[in-house]
């Protein structure tokens, strides 16, 4: 029964944390893609967009909401064909 509270407790705080994170970068992640817009550097792979979205990426991933019952993992994205 204590596993089970304890679980759940968790699961609530990580839920809530999730939910301030979310509050930082979406306005972050959109002030990042004007400041992007306005310098040209949207093509660029370290844009600052592009960082931010990392970022999210993985702070959900060091947060893992469902704990064992998912397998999260940030990769690097495929190289496109130019």
């Amino acid at each position: 029964m204590a596993s089970l509270v304890s679980n759940v407790v968790t699961y609530n705080a990580k839920v809530w944390i999730a939910g301030l994170l979310a509050a930082l970068f979406v306005p972050l992640s959109l002030c990042a893609l004007v400041v992007d817009l306005l310098t040209k550097s949207t093509e660029d792979t370290g844009a600052l967009s592009q960082r931010v979205l990392r970022a999210s990426a993985n702070a959900e991933a060091w947060l893992d909401i469902h704990g064992p019952l998912t397998d999260v993992r940030v990769t690097d994205p495929a190289p496109t064909a130019s």
